[in-house]
């Protein structure tokens, strides 16, 4: 083999040496640290039991005004000033979502997550609360 035979040989072994660390590399966030944004009706009462959440309801205030769970905040996901006021939500303390059915409480999620937010929805909305029998007020 002559030295420029050589020097290919050489560059293919290390370029598949690479090409295979790359592969075996591990990720940057591990699936088992990765936050599960659609909570059901039982986690999502226990997440707001700890009392470390920012529960906000993405309903219309007609809504909300017919009835919510305890604590909530109402932010309008459809108001055309939903942005001014997901601005106040705090940081550093994570956001719990619902709405009717999941819908909008998913599309929030998707925003304030993209925004940095750790935050999460529940699954079914307070449609599926009210199925489950937990409390809502007026």
């Amino acid at each position: 083999m002559n030295i420029m035979q050589s020097a290919v040989v050489t560059f293919l072994i290390l370029l598949a040496g690479a090409a295979s660390s790359q592969v075996h590399q591990a990720p940057t966030r591990s699936v088992v640290h990765a936050q599960k944004t659609e909570l059901g009706t039982a986690e999502f009462k226990k997440a707001i039991e700890t009392g470390t959440y920012q529960l906000i309801d993405v309903r219309t205030p007609a809504e909300f005004a017919s009835g919510h769970i305890l604590g909530a905040v109402n932010i309008d996901w459809t108001a055309p000033d939903f942005e001014r006021a997901f601005a106040a939500i705090k940081p550093d303390i994570p956001v719990l979502l619902y709405c009717h059915s999941g819908g909008r409480s998913e599309q929030a999620l998707e925003h304030l997550v993209g925004l940095g937010y750790r935050a999460q929805h529940l699954e079914g909305g307070i449609s599926a609360w009210r199925k489950a029998g937990y409390p809502i007020v007026n």
